[in-house]
């Protein structure tokens, strides 16, 4: 009972306002993008609700994501059958720092 009751939100989710769409964690530093030299707009992400936040819009027969919908799940990654959508990794300010102190760790040992 609490699947279908699940499966009924996430489906609504695609045409709730963004700002309650917004109430959703995102995944930090991760968006999805589309590759356009793969993206035949074939509407079938749009159709078959790809994105349970309505994140995906085909427009001038290419599939768009908008960032502010974008949750960073990466559930259109695998769904797309021709493999247009993928993930960037944007490390957030804390990650880049973290990596920038690490790096210069390392640095400071090997000299």
């Amino acid at each position: 009972m609490i699947l279908n009751d699940l499966k009924y939100i996430a489906r609504d989710l695609a045409s709730a306002p963004k700002d309650i769409v917004g109430r959703f964690a995102r995944v930090p530093g991760i968006r999805a993008i589309v590759r356009q030299e793969r993206c035949t707009g074939c509407s079938a992400c749009v159709k078959k609700s790809f994105c349970r936040f309505g994140a995906i819009k085909v427009e001038d027969k290419k599939a768009t994501v908008d960032d502010e919908r974008c949750r960073g799940c990466g559930r259109c990654t695998h769904l797309c059958k021709r493999e247009a959508f993928s993930l960037e990794v944007r490390p957030p300010r804390m990650v880049t720092e973290a990596l920038r102190r690490i790096d210069n760790g390392i640095t400071g040992l090997m000299k």
